[in-house]
């Protein structure tokens, strides 16, 4: 498996620049014609365009659309959502599916679990906090304070050990995002907290993907889940509702996911693992005010 879709003799994916100019397309008509629309409607597409975003972010991580990773770089780097640099998420994801252990803690970047230790460490209302955010109403609420605080913190960390690659990379996106945000809410005047209610909605959104998509299981059956998802959430998620598929052949391009996972009997390898979803509305009616598991990672809860 690679992460990273090979470059040589490749060609110009146009149904994932489609994608991409109907992401940015979209966002650009939203943020232009606010004022010939309430705010809550404004608020609600800016939503949907910045969570597909996220997934044409991941998708053009992973190397995709162009062959040029220069050129996929400009494609993913455009700050509309505010929220990291796409070389920081870049190298997190990949190592996330460099991970041996998903969902470990201590190794996978985008575990969601904690250790005993950090458990003990919490008073009652941290204990709260962490049962509230492993609930799909929970994530979609506090999931996108959580994830870009743990991100920042970490970095800073990294940052003073010395990571000047990632200083540049947190600096050059400050920059850029600060005036993206100056030229949506000053020159085009959209009113600033519509447009960051609209991205903050928008990143919850995106956490609907990522909730329960990986699930400790014991031996050598997929952590990674299937979602039979209808069309909006397949488009909205490019293809990621089949997650296992993802994983097992990390550089195929969203347009060809469906055929692999039939391929490779997706379905019933996350059926006897991780998880089969009917759909995202048997997640939502599952666990919407429900954790899917304890925040405590499995194999440590023996003494958590």
């Amino acid at each position: 498996m690679t992460a990273i879709a090979a470059q040589g003799g490749r060609r110009v994916e146009l149904q994932t620049v489609a994608v991409a100019a109907a992401v940015y397309g979209g966002w650009l008509a939203i943020v232009l014609w606010n004022e010939a629309v309430s705010w809550p409607v404004s608020v609600v597409l800016l939503a949907v365009v910045i969570a597909w975003h996220g997934s044409l972010q991941h998708e053009v991580l992973h190397g995709h659309p162009f062959p040029n990773p220069w050129a996929n770089e400009v494609v993913g780097s455009i700050p509309i959502s505010l929220r990291l640099p796409f070389r920081v998420y870049r190298r997190s994801h990949i190592s996330h599916h460099e991970c041996e252990d998903l969902t470990d803690p201590a190794t996978d970047t985008e575990s969601f679990f904690v250790t005993a230790a950090t458990w003990e460490r919490l008073s009652a209302p941290g204990h709260w906090f962490l049962i509230a955010h492993h609930t799909l109403l929970g994530r979609m609420l506090l999931g996108p304070l959580v994830e870009n605080v743990s991100m920042v913190r970490r970095d800073v960390s990294t940052i003073r050990s010395g990571d000047r690659p990632l200083l540049r990379w947190w600096s050059v996106h400050l920059v850029t995002a600060t005036l993206l945000f100056w030229i949506v809410v000053r020159v085009v005047g959209m009113p600033w907290w519509t447009y960051l209610l609209g991205v903050y909605l928008g990143n919850g959104l995106g956490l609907v993907r990522s909730y329960c998509e990986h699930q400790w299981v014991k031996g050598d059956a997929t952590r990674s889940i299937v979602v039979r998802a209808g069309w909006f959430f397949r488009l909205l998620f490019l293809n990621n509702n089949l997650h296992h598929t993802h994983h097992a052949e990390a550089g195929v391009p969203w347009y060809g996911l469906p055929e692999l996972a039939d391929r490779i009997g997706s379905d019933n390898l996350a059926a006897v693992g991780a998880g089969l979803y009917s759909g995202y509305g048997e997640i939502f009616r599952r666990h919407l005010l429900r954790p899917f598991d304890h925040p405590v990672h499995p194999r440590e809860r023996r003494v958590a």
